[in-house]
């Protein structure tokens, strides 16, 4: 096959018209990079070949889109391309490339997610750790991120603070001290805190009111 000519779409397309009538849409990125011009000859296999760098450049730039909003795990990438209709080898490799590139790191993906739920949200190890586990991240890496950056400090801290919180607005319902000893302990627990701390920090806390 041979071009006969190449026509533009848009700002980022072209249309490759071949000897036998076919159209070939690339964007102007793989068309440069293969240095494809008017009377270049095409070989079947060179064909498939540019439709797979086509395919790989176009899901590259969707995960760029992504990317762009914020910070996402190799897996929340990989199943937003999958929902897209991407061919999972092509999706494989991009993400591969995304990794080497540094585009994707689960770890420093974990870090921030960590320090953004523990400082922002107060949310326990033990909560933080399920939440990414649900975005994929590996255990490997959960217990890095959190022995460097989450220490019995700042979850001393963060209990204390939510359970303040807490004790603010129940008191502000009853004045049943049993009451609101177990509304708090159970949604301290169920935030994921330890049971020993969760009630050490309430009768801190309830010490404090008297």
């Amino acid at each position: 096959m041979k071009i006969v000519g190449i026509e533009k779409k848009d700002s980022r397309n072209v249309a490759v018209l071949l000897d036998n009538n076919e159209k070939l849409f690339l964007s102007y990125e793989t068309l440069l990079k293969n240095g494809l011009k008017k009377d270049s000859e095409i070989s079947e296999s060179r064909f498939e070949f540019l439709v797979r760098e086509n395919q790989k450049y176009f899901i590259k730039q969707k995960a760029f889109t992504y990317l762009s909003r914020r910070r996402h795990s190799e897996h929340e990438i990989g199943i937003k391309l999958k929902q897209r209709g991407y061919n999972a080898d092509l999706i494989n490799i991009v993400l591969g490339e995304l990794k080497e590139n540094n585009y994707i790191d689960d770890k420093q993906f974990a870090l921030q997610f960590l320090e953004e739920m523990s400082s922002r949200k107060k949310w326990s190890p033990k909560k933080i750790k399920a939440e990414l586990i649900k975005k994929g991240v590996s255990n490997i890496i959960i217990s890095e991120v959190i022995d460097e950056r989450y220490s019995r400090n700042s979850e001393i801290e963060n209990v204390l603070a939510i359970a303040n919180k807490k004790l603010r607005i129940l008191k502000s319902k009853t004045d049943d001290a049993g009451e609101i000893r177990q509304k708090l302990f159970s949604f301290l627990y169920q935030r994921g805190f330890e049971y020993d701390l969760v009630n050490e920090i309430i009768s801190s806390v309830l010490e404090k009111e008297k």
